[in-house]
């Protein structure tokens, strides 16, 4: 009886917002802050995935044929940074916080947007996306544990959703309008190669602007108990050794291995694989085939946006591993579609690129609800950052399994590789499931 008066009181001392209720002490300020930095956390890294295809080919003056592997490998070093640096950031939240690393992400990007554009060769490149790793594992990290943090379990279907329209509507403004920046410099009298710089260095003043106003809306200190006195290694081992005994913690650990997969081929492959269609298929010039990659990209972003909320109204009323079943067996539906298609620029691409967008979306916040869920709140800046740790891992090894499927197979290949891969999660969560029964998303 105590038990229930005391959970009673306690909800009533929370904040509401919009229909999530938050934990106690996060405020509405904090939730609005957190939308914002989401916003900008998937605008800023889906530019530079989008943008660096110009600068490869305008600035570097890389052959359609080198795109592939040039792509593939800079993804390789950018996630190599995030692998080694991410488990270490989510450890280091448990001490300090998590507003500091968010804040520090976001200057640390905007440092490597300035330094990007100013890349001579190949090679220097292939050191500023190392660079830009860091803040990325920074922004990434901190982006899904703060997104455990604020709202009650019962509601993390539905802050997942706001945080995926946040994160959609990121994506489509770097669509619809950083992607044309380049153009419009071009139109107005600038060189391809100094509206790419000008461009970028644009974006890193937004991105300095938004680490201040995070800095200040974020809630201060970390729920749990304070961990200032452990150290950071012990704790990332622990967050490593939460899934031992957990099976749910495994399939959120190997969702997140193929979620951000999934991402690299939205942001990174699919774009290629436009611009390349419009200059091989349809004779259009770069700036023209990148409009058209953008406008197209942001059928996918759009249809992703519009299945946010009832996706985030499904994970909250059903079993966080059923979630994860249905998410993975979409994103096998809409990889596995767009991937057989020969032209995606056709009006018969439509529906497939409206597939990915959903199967893309699905993925990505299953994963997060079920290892929030699932992580024990003293620890769990260290099993988001084990979590990120997994997302870097698998982006690694289908970078470069994407890259050769690219140039060696075709444009397609890699969206039908991770579909099948997509697929053998899917029965692993299937496995899960039935071996661990039921749980209510209203339990922690």
């Amino acid at each position: 009886m105590a038990d229930t008066s005391e959970k009673s009181e306690a909800d009533n001392n929370t904040n509401k917002f919009g229909p999530v209720h938050l934990s106690p002490g996060v405020t509405k300020w904090n939730a609005r802050t957190y939308v914002l930095s989401a916003f900008w956390t998937t605008g800023f890294l889906s530019f530079l995935s989008f943008l660096q295809n110009y600068i490869l080919k305008e600035h570097l003056g890389l052959q359609e044929q080198d795109l592939g592997h040039a792509v593939a490998r800079l993804a390789l070093t950018g996630e190599i940074i995030f692998l080694l640096v991410s488990p270490f950031f989510g450890a280091l939240s448990d001490k300090i916080g998590r507003r500091p690393i968010f804040a520090l992400g976001f200057l640390w990007v905007g440092v490597g947007f300035v330094l990007y554009p100013l890349a001579s060769s190949f090679g220097m490149l292939l050191l500023f996306k190392g660079f830009m790793g860091v803040g990325a594992a920074a922004l990434g990290g901190m982006m899904a544990t703060v997104l455990s943090d604020y709202p009650q379990n019962r509601s993390r279907g539905l802050m997942s959703a706001i945080s995926g329209w946040a994160n959609g509507f990121g994506a489509l403004f770097m669509i619809f309008v950083l992607s044309r920046v380049p153009s419009f410099l071009v139109d107005n009298g600038l060189t391809a190669q100094d509206a790419g710089t000008y461009t970028f260095w644009l974006m890193s003043v937004m991105a300095a602007i938004t680490a201040a106003i995070v800095f200040l809306g974020l809630k201060a200190g970390k729920p749990g108990k304070p961990q200032v006195r452990r150290k950071t290694i012990a704790l990332v081992k622990e967050g490593f050794s939460e899934s031992r005994s957990n099976p749910r913690l495994q399939l959120a650990f190997a969702e997140s291995f193929i979620a951000r997969g999934d991402l690299l081929l939205v942001g990174t492959f699919l774009s290629l694989w436009l611009i390349h269609t419009g200059t091989s298929m349809h004779d259009m010039q770069i700036p023209e085939a990148t409009k058209q990659a953008g406008r197209l990209s942001g059928l996918v972003h759009f249809s992703a946006l519009m299945w946010a909320p009832i996706f985030g109204y499904i994970i909250d009323k059903f079993d966080r591993t059923t979630t994860v079943i249905i998410a993975m067996f979409l994103a096998m539906l809409g990889y596995g579609s767009i991937g057989f298609m020969s032209d995606p620029t056709a009006a018969y691409a439509t529906i497939p690129l409206i597939l990915l967008g959903i199967g893309e979306l699905s993925a990505i916040i299953a994963g997060q609800t079920l290892v929030a869920q699932e992580a024990r709140i003293d620890v769990r800046g260290s099993v988001l950052g084990v979590f990120a740790f997994c997302g870097a891992l698998g982006l690694i090894v289908l970078s470069q399994a994407a890259g050769f499927l690219f140039s060696a197979i075709g444009p397609g290949a890699p969206f039908v590789f991770v579909g099948i891969v997509n697929g053998l999660v899917m029965l692993f969560a299937i496995y899960v499931r039935l071996k661990t029964g039921f749980k209510s998303p209203k339990e922690k």
